[in-house]
């Protein structure tokens, strides 16, 4: 039985897209896997609007280098994160209405004032 969906404003930080490029695109786990168990858990819940933070490997890199707690993700190739991020960026392709990609490369406070911007007109739909 299908649950009855109630229109909600929800924001997170990871969902389907990040599943779908860190297993799918970063790991090769099988996409049909990976659908059918959204499509158990999640129904037809679908985000509206996906932010999408691109950024230059070699900065990331330089990020990650400045923590001091690393998790299991973090220690992973520049080639694991170059599909994911590809992986990222052909989803958002296909799907141009649903995504806002901004390039984070810079450490500018620009890109939170792009996104909050994004994020309250889309509230205000």
């Amino acid at each position: 039985m299908i649950p009855t969906i109630k229109k909600k404003n929800i924001i997170c930080d990871r969902f389907i897209d990040s599943t779908l490029a860190y297993q799918v695109g970063g790991k090769n786990v099988d996409i049909d896997l990976v659908n059918f168990i959204h499509k158990k858990i999640l129904f037809k819940i679908k985000p509206d609007l996906t932010i999408l933070l691109t950024v230059n490997i070699n900065k990331a890199f330089q990020r990650l280098d400045k923590r001091t707690f690393k998790n299991r993700y973090d220690k992973f190739s520049k080639k694991f994160y170059k599909k994911v991020q590809n992986s990222f960026i052909q989803k958002a392709s296909l799907e141009k209405s649903k995504y806002f990609i901004l390039d984070n490369s810079t450490d500018s406070s620009l890109v939170e004032k792009k996104i909050l911007k994004k994020v309250l007109s889309k509230f205000n739909k």
